[in-house]
C-alpha cells in the first residue's frame, strides 16, 4: 500500500505526536470540560458583551439612516444579550465558588460582582424598555440612549475588573 503522506511526516514525527498527545489532556473527556473550574466563564462573558454592544453600534446606525431594519437587529441582538447574560453570570458564580474557592468578597472581586450585577440590570431593562416601544412602534428616545451609554460604560468597567482578577491585565 502506498502511504502518501510519508514525505511529508519524516522520520520523527511519530515520536513527537506521541509526546504532544502525551501532555495533553483528552478532548473527548465531556465531565473534564465542563467542571473545569472557571473555565466557561472567560469564554461565554463574550456573547452577552458582543451582543449588547452591537444592539447599540445598530440603535443607532437606526437612528442615523432611518432604516427600521437596523432597528430589528438592534432588538434581536439586545435580546440575545439579555438571554445569555443569565448564563454569563451562573458561570461567574461558578469561577467564583469554584477557582476562587468561595473567597470573600472584597475589593476588586466585590466591586466586579456589583458591576456584574448591575450591568445585567441595565441589560434587562433595555430590553424591557425596548420591547415595549417596538410594541407601540416607535423609536427610542434620549432616555433610551442614556441608559444604554450607562449600560455600556457599566459593562467596560466590569470587564475591566474581570480581566485584573484573570490575570489578563494588570491592576
Amino acid at each position: 500500500m502506498n502511504d502518501w503522506g510519508a514525505h511529508l511526516r519524516g522520520p520523527r514525527s511519530g515520536s513527537v505526536m506521541r509526546v504532544f498527545l502525551a501532555a495533553s489532556t483528552n478532548p473527548f473527556d465531556l465531565k473534564a470540560a465542563l467542571l473545569a473550574g472557571h473555565a466557561q466563564h472567560p469564554v461565554i462573558i463574550h456573547f452577552p458583551i458582543a451582543l449588547f454592544i452591537a444592539s447599540a453600534v445598530f440603535e443607532l446606525l437606526a437612528v442615523w439612516r432611518k432604516q427600521a431594519v437596523f432597528a430589528s437587529v438592534a432588538y434581536y441582538n439586545l435580546l440575545g444579550a439579555a438571554l445569555t447574560v443569565p448564563l454569563a453570570i451562573a458561570t461567574g458564580l461558578g469561577a467564583w465558588r469554584w477557582q476562587l474557592e468561595g473567597a470573600a468578597l472584597k475589593g476588586n472581586l466585590r466591586l466586579h460582582m456589583v458591576c456584574a450585577l448591575t450591568s445585567a440590570s441595565l441589560i434587562f431593562f433595555l430590553c424591557w424598555m425596548r420591547s415595549r416601544l417596538r410594541a407601540k412602534g416607535f423609536s427610542p428616545g434620549i432616555g433610551y440612549f442614556a441608559v444604554t451609554l450607562l449600560a455600556l460604560m457599566m459593562t467596560t468597567l466590569t470587564g475591566h475588573l474581570g480581566g485584573i482578577l484573570s490575570g489578563v491585565e494588570a491592576p
